[in-house]
């Protein structure tokens, strides 16, 4: 039996894949003219970066043993795991104290995005009191298993980060693109459950404010807005060209990108709508009522059944 090539091997083999990749498609241009015009070198460039999302896997398990706190003798000294001692490194797992991480990482999200203000009359931290029924309305929106399936990659993710600590996780990311597209998957998988946009807003916000009513806060129409900006507007960055859009299709499955896209407009043109302030008797204008101030209170039937 023959013993697994060690970390650094496998990333020459997969920079050798990539490379010979992106030869493959250049090669006919010089062979045929021997120049490259601008139109056949993005071409060639998507090529090689459409083969990216099939070596993610083989990245992702490039020096596992490392993170795990023990390096192979043939490891060598730059690879990135060997830099901390595996005492500095916490070993997320779903235990009795702390079981939703996916929730976690959509909480330091929001901490990483939103500074803390403090209700003058109620003494309430937002976005810290929505916590509680943010978890409660997240994990409402999948069955059992799917969100069970969803935290263990999150767990996973934690633990390659060697950190849940707010700043340290969304700066590790910005540097780590393998780990920055695992990270993504929640925050996808959530937003595609409002493709019907307002009628599954209205059923989060009726969720949300019934879920904070012991806490006395009223989930209104800006919180709504501002959570939905600070979990899933990085998203855009990822939807801007043809060639990210076709990226995020290979990264999470056909037709994400165009769903996502949908969303956003639709989002838009709700935030758009409300900013527009509404006539009243008179022909005064006043600001649009907070949806929470509207006959909307109240637990929705599915609300009810749970």
């Amino acid at each position: 039996m023959t013993a697994d090539p060690p970390p650094f091997e496998r990333h020459h083999r997969t920079a050798q894949a990539l490379v010979s990749t992106f030869q493959e498609a250049l090669e006919p241009q010089f062979t045929a003219k021997g120049v490259l015009s601008r139109e056949e070198f993005t071409r060639a460039i998507g090529l090689m970066m459409a083969h990216w999302p099939s070596v993610l896997p083989l990245f992702a398990s490039i020096c596992q043993s490392c993170t795990a706190g023990s390096c192979a003798p043939s490891c060598p000294s730059s690879c990135g795991g060997c830099r901390a001692p595996r005492e500095e490194q916490p070993d997320m797992r779903s235990d009795g104290r702390r079981r939703d991480f996916v929730t976690r990482l959509m909480v330091s999200a929001l901490r990483a995005a939103l500074p803390d203000s403090m209700d003058p009359i109620t003494g309430a931290s937002f976005p810290q009191v929505i916590v509680p029924g943010l978890q409660s309305t997240l994990t409402a929106l999948f069955y059992e298993k799917e969100w069970e399936a969803m935290n263990a990659g999150a767990v996973a993710l934690f633990n390659r980060l060697g950190t849940d600590r707010d700043a340290e996780v969304w700066q590790r990311l910005a540097h780590e693109e393998t780990l920055a597209v695992l990270a993504d998957t929640p925050f996808i998988r959530v937003m595609l459950r409002f493709r019907q946009f307002h009628q599954q807003r209205q059923t989060f916000m009726r969720r949300m404010t019934d879920q904070l009513r012991d806490r006395h806060f009223v989930f209104a129409e800006e919180h709504f807005q501002t959570l939905f900006d600070a979990l899933f507007g990085r998203l855009r960055d990822g939807l801007r060209t043809e060639l990210d859009r076709a990226r995020t299709d290979i990264q999470y499955g056909e037709g994400t990108a165009e769903a996502l896209l949908r969303i956003f407009d639709q989002f838009d043109k709700h935030r758009l709508e409300q900013s527009v302030p509404v006539r009243v008797l008179g022909g005064r204008q006043m600001p649009r009522p907070m949806l929470a101030q509207r006959s909307m209170l109240g637990a929705t039937p599915a609300a009810k059944r749970r």
